[in-house]
């Protein structure tokens, strides 16, 4: 069996999660990686107590592959009829629809009932950032665990 972990299907479940939290916004696909991260790395952005994807010496170097994976998360989404798609002056957008909210009804496990709730305390959390804000606050986060590592050496 191939492993589902770190693929455009993982990330496009959990876009379709946050797009669920969002209701009628539009968002971006930076914007929908940038929030997934902080919402499963909650406990570095002090949103939560834990981390719903565990501890990660790495985690941050993580971000440049979940942004790609965000977009193509997106096309598979927009494919299958889950999301629609909204040109704008600074790229794509995209909403859920219906189909979409349909689907995600069918997620009723522990995990998607605490990657909702986390979600929920992300988009507080970067409400009123632009996405230029919330993708420097997840770099000076980067720097500032780069930093701590350092100093634990």
């Amino acid at each position: 069996m191939n492993n589902v972990f770190n693929t455009p299907f993982e990330i496009s479940l959990r876009a379709l999660l946050m797009l669920e939290t969002t209701g009628e916004q539009w968002e971006t696909a930076d914007m929908l990686a940038a929030a997934d991260f902080i919402t499963v790395y909650g406990r570095d952005f002090g949103i939560s107590d834990v981390n719903l994807h565990g501890e990660n010496s790495f985690k941050f170097s993580e971000f440049t592959l979940r942004r790609e994976l965000m977009k193509k998360a997106v096309k598979l989404l927009v494919k299958n009829g889950l999301i629609d798609v909204s040109p704008t002056d600074n790229g794509f957008s995209y909403s859920i629809n219906q189909k979409g909210i349909d689907y995600c009804a069918r997620f009723t496990n522990d995990y998607a009932n605490s990657y909702r709730r986390l979600a929920k305390q992300a988009r507080t959390y970067i409400a009123g950032k632009s996405e230029r804000e919330v993708l420097a606050l997840i770099n000076r986060h980067a720097v500032s665990s780069l930093q701590r590592s350092e100093i634990d050496v």
